[in-house]
């Protein structure tokens, strides 16, 4: 499908002055690192899985009351400086796609929304797996989009495996890299599987990885047994995955900001460290995502300034002190439609992201704090990203952008719009294609169109023309008889 505005290299894009923009000092990265080493050290972390206790006890830490391990700051503090600091993702051809390095920003969808917004009845309804194939299909087309993730979570296929299902929809529908969740560890297997299949075997996945999993703690400071499970597969296959808490201010971490920062960076190194001594170079994405849960609603809020502090404080932990891959959220709102609250909360978000630099940002049309999914914001969305990029690209400045000697051909009271530097440079201009620049009469004459209208059709059209590259021939029947059987095994499991 044809754009009018062209991506500004997303693949390899990262604005020239980021690393300048910093809101915490070193000498406050370095006071929040301490508060996580005296929370690790004094409280403890609760650890729900007895190979990831077993590892822990040998390298040193203290286990008490069964589970409950505290950690020196000398094992934190080594198992650093295993972890990489860049992660490289690949399109599922293995082309090289996604660098996950300094300020490179990378913006994606999110997973596993319960609720749809319907594209043609703009009704509140629950996901189904089209919605899956149908947002991945979005992330594939549109420019400004470098990653998918399900966004749905699908109702109209088996619960226990939807995970496997949202998958196989992903992997159909784009080329580009996926971030996946699975459900448990049979399903993590099965998604692997299936993924080493589309690269071409193990190896190849492992050197060319286009997939990432997310994995998340469950604040307060415990670690299930079911992640660490899927932890220690993926640790063993060489395959990354970002650790991320999503602990709510108030409810499950500290009011405060500064509280619910150290404890989430506790939470963090902690599961780095259970990586890091079970494989060293683990490939690993740092981040959290820790907002305030609203004491009125009693609503755990997705757009609320002090949640885009926390994501900026992690980022700048990661960049300065840590140096490692991060995690970001971005393009999400708590609005219940694609309205005015929801462009300002997306685009606030948008611009703070790429402000920090954070690495592999998600949650790209997201709505209802988490909840709702919204193919207008989508697309929306990725309009506002095109903006930024094109914002904090910033002004070139040499003697051809200068213009001296056209300036002087010119002169006094004439005009530019004929001149060959004219020509030469205006398609560099940034030209939208949702938001409306028309002059009055034409706007009323073309119908009045809302941006939001323009995102609606651009979303139905990609949606009804856009083809991704097929999977090679066999490939895509073999995926659905691996989904099949762990449809049937897990039908049996519940009759047995």
């Amino acid at each position: 499908m044809k754009t009018t505005n062209e991506p500004l290299a997303p693949a390899s894009w990262v604005a020239p002055w980021p690393s300048g923009f910093r809101m915490l000092s070193d000498a406050q990265l370095e006071q929040i690192h301490w508060a996580a080493l005296e929370i690790l050290r004094r409280t403890g972390v609760r650890v729900h899985e007895p190979e990831s206790l077993a590892i822990l006890r040998e390298a040193g830490c203290q286990v008490s009351d069964g589970n409950l391990v505290r950690f020196p700051a000398a094992v934190v503090e080594s198992a650093l400086s295993s972890v990489p600091s860049r992660v490289v993702l690949c399109e599922r051809t293995g082309k090289p796609r996604l660098f996950l390095e300094g300020h490179r920003t990378y913006f994606g969808t999110g997973s596993d929304l319960p609720y749809t917004l319907d594209l043609d009845t703009a009704e509140r309804r629950p996901s189904l797996l089209s919605d899956v194939q149908q947002t991945a299909r979005l992330v594939d087309a549109l420019p400004n989009l470098d990653f998918a993730m399900s966004m749905a979570l699908p109702s109209d296929v088996p619960a226990r495996t939807s995970d496997r299902h949202a998958f196989l929809a992903m992997v159909e529908n784009t080329v580009k890299p996926i971030v996946f969740t699975a459900w448990d560890d049979r399903g993590l297997r099965d998604i692997i599987s299936m993924a080493q299949i589309v690269a071409g075997g193990a190896e190849e996945l492992q050197l060319k990885p286009f997939l990432l999993a997310y994995l998340e703690p469950s604040s307060p400071l415990q670690h299930s047994e079911a992640v660490l499970r899927k932890m220690s597969i993926l640790v063993d296959h060489g395959l990354p995955f970002v650790y991320a808490p999503g602990a709510m201010d108030g409810a499950t971490a500290p009011v405060t900001p500064a509280g619910s920062l150290a404890m989430a960076n506790a939470e963090v190194l902690s599961g780095l460290v259970i990586a890091q001594l079970r494989r060293k170079g683990t490939p690993f994405v740092w981040g959290s995502g820790s907002g305030p849960m609203d004491m009125r609603t009693m609503v755990g809020v997705y757009a609320a300034p002090e949640f885009l502090l926390h994501c900026m404080a992690m980022a700048e932990l990661a960049h300065y002190y840590y140096h490692v891959p991060v995690w970001g959220f971005s393009g999400c709102s708590d609005s219940k439609a694609p309205d005015i609250q929801a462009g300002i909360e997306s685009a606030l978000w948008i611009l703070w992201t790429a402000l920090s630099g954070a690495n592999l940002v998600h949650d790209i049309g997201y709505m209802e704090s988490g909840l709702t999914c919204s193919y207008e914001m989508i697309v929306l969305c990725d309009e506002i990203v095109g903006f930024v990029r094109r914002l904090l690209a910033g002004i070139e400045i040499t003697a051809e952008t200068l213009a001296l000697d056209e300036i002087d051909r010119v002169g006094p009271g004439g005009n530019f719009l004929a001149s060959p530097h004219t020509k030469r440079h205006f398609r560099q201009v940034w030209y939208p294609r949702l938001m409306d620049r028309q002059a009055y009469y034409d706007w009323i004459k073309s119908g009045q169109p809302t941006a939001l209208e323009k995102a609606r059709e651009v979303a139905r059209q990609i949606i009804a023309e856009h083809r991704p590259l097929a999977l090679p021939d066999g490939t895509l029947e073999t995926l659905q008889a691996l989904v099949a059987e762990a449809d049937a095994r897990t039908q049996a499991e519940v009759h047995t």
